[in-house]
């Protein structure tokens, strides 16, 4: 006599496994996504960074180039745009509330990527003796003009902006 085979119930335990695990590989394939997202807007943003760093580099060197190349140079009075006098102590820095539209000189130059050129601003600071001068009273000190420089760059957007400074001895 054959054995008579029993029914075997089915309970979906396989389908269960196998949803949790679409589960499990869903969320995993969106977090990928949103990781992939967010280094995309960083490498963006520093990129970004990157070129208004550089812009304003370029305007700083130009500025400088300026003051090497002119001779004589003009009053500091600012009669001429982006050319002033440096405020007092006592007062805020001109480049604080300075209106960079208009009061600062433009870049020359071309630049490609930046969202508008760069600009900068040179501002003539008081007059120092030189180290080592003498302290003999019948000779003088010797002065040598001491000017500081301020630019702005702007990267592809305008939310990227860096503002650069350098003094320099003429």
């Amino acid at each position: 006599m054959k054995p008579v085979p029993t029914k075997k119930l089915q309970r979906g335990a396989v389908l269960v496994a196998s949803l949790l695990f679409v589960l499990i590989l869903a969320i995993l394939g969106v977090s990928s996504s949103q990781t992939a997202s967010l280094e995309l807007k960083m490498s963006a943003n520093s990129r970004d960074g990157g070129l208004a760093f550089q812009a304003a580099e370029a305007a700083l060197r130009e500025a400088e180039s300026y003051l090497s190349m002119t001779d004589p140079l003009p009053l500091f009075d600012g009669s001429e745009i982006g050319l002033v006098q440096a405020s007092t102590p006592d007062l805020d820095p001109h480049w604080l509330s300075l209106d960079w539209s208009s009061e600062s000189r433009t870049y020359s130059g071309t630049l490609s990527g930046v969202s508008e050129p760069p600009r900068y601003l040179i501002e003539e600071l008081p007059p120092m003796p030189m180290p080592g001068g003498s302290l003999q009273s019948n000779i003088p000190l010797t002065e040598k003009g001491w000017y500081r420089i301020t630019a702005l760059g702007k990267g592809n957007t305008t939310t990227a902006s860096v503002l650069l400074q350098s003094v320099y001895k003429r």
